[in-house]
């Protein structure tokens, strides 16, 4: 392969984890089909025509607690072995969930080395279960190991990359990245999320790291429906400028997909034209800045219909190509503007928090 090639790492076939629920509850929608779908879609597109695909192999335990207690992976391997139980909010087991999350934190691994390697630009893990909700010590929200955060751990030990850049694009926020990361300095984690600002809770702008870490915790928490408007200003305002200042190695990319407006879980008004935007940001941040490049594993988005035209955005985006014009796109959809409003007054008030780091 060339250091220019973009690769895709297939977990289908090894996703059998499925909780124990039916629609409309939150944890049936975390299934197979989500690759499935997605994998058809990008074929039937020919969408993969210049991507070179790998298949995920199973990670280690040892691997494994690079992040984690023994205890949390201890706890998933016995839940799996059992048939079932609840190991945290929203975080079920089933008898091939130690499977399906070991064969995920293989991809998101696989996809980490690829890259810190040279042996190609970017990559993406289309792996499931997610990872970015779990903590050191505890599962919950769909997420059992924290692929992302380990897998940037792996590189750091085994490829020798010191600094990394984390951009976590999913609707919710990455709690459990963030936490894993709060006090390092050498790992800049930036997380773009939908916040309730009546009720508040973790993932404040405010909340900006700690000791050594301090300054390198960017949160961008926007109002509910936020538009693509909205991210793309992120991205432009924030995003790219702090990525700038921090100069990593390479950037790791927390892809969730559920700011899609048509996904059943999120609450934010997004379509796949946004997360071209955002790749195509990446891609030029990696050459501008002569990064090794960039790993993206999938974290959300649960609505199978709209996961193909977002990860054929995004593959696209990291070649350097045009917008394309997907079905998803072509949806009339109101724009609301006093929503624009208050995250063009929020992105101020981050800017105004955070830029002494940028």
């Amino acid at each position: 392969m060339s250091q220019d090639t973009i690769t895709l790492i297939d977990q289908s076939g090894s996703d059998k984890h499925v909780a124990p629920f039916v629609k409309p509850s939150l944890e049936a929608f975390e299934n197979p089909e989500r690759i499935e779908m997605t994998l058809q879609y990008l074929e039937e597109t020919k969408s993969l025509e210049s991507v070179k695909t790998f298949k995920t192999t199973p990670a280690t335990k040892e691997e494994a607690l690079l992040v984690h207690k023994p205890y949390l992976v201890q706890s998933i391997e016995l839940m799996s072995d059992l048939g079932g139980g609840e190991l945290g909010e929203s975080a079920w087991a089933s008898e091939d969930l130690w499977s399906s999350a070991m064969h995920a934190l293989g991809g998101a691994l696989l996809a980490g080395e690829l890259v810190a390697s040279r042996a190609c630009r970017h990559s993406f893990a289309l792996v499931r279960p997610p990872g970015h909700h779990a903590t050191t010590s505890s599962s919950m929200g769909l997420c059992f190991f924290n692929n992302v955060a380990i897998a940037v751990r792996n590189i750091q030990a085994e490829n020798g990359i010191q600094k990394v850049s984390i951009l976590d694009i999913d609707d919710h926020f990455g709690n459990g990245t963030s936490e894993i990361f709060y006090e390092d300095p050498n790992v800049q984690f930036i997380s773009i999320h939908e916040y309730d600002y009546t009720s508040y809770g973790i993932g404040h702008y405010r909340e900006i790291g700690h000791g050594r870490g301090y300054g390198t915790n960017i949160n961008i928490p926007l109002h509910r429906e936020a538009h693509d408007s909205s991210y793309q200003t992120a991205i432009d305002k924030i995003v790219t400028p702090a990525i700038e200042r921090f100069n990593p190695d390479l950037i790791a990319v927390s892809a969730g997909y559920d700011a899609h407006f048509a996904d059943p879980i999120g609450e934010m008004a997004v379509d796949s034209e946004t997360y071209w935007y955002i790749a195509s940001g990446v891609e030029r941040l990696v050459r501008s800045c002569g990064m090794k490049g960039s790993f993206w594993v999938l974290e959300g988005g649960y609505n199978p219909l709209t996961l193909g035209p977002c990860v054929k955005a995004t593959l696209e985006g990291l070649q350097g190509k045009p917008c394309p014009e997907l079905e998803d796109q072509k949806e009339a959809r109101e724009i609301e503007e006093e929503v624009v409003r208050l995250n063009r007054r929020t992105i101020k008030k981050i800017l105004d928090t955070v830029s002494p780091f940028m």
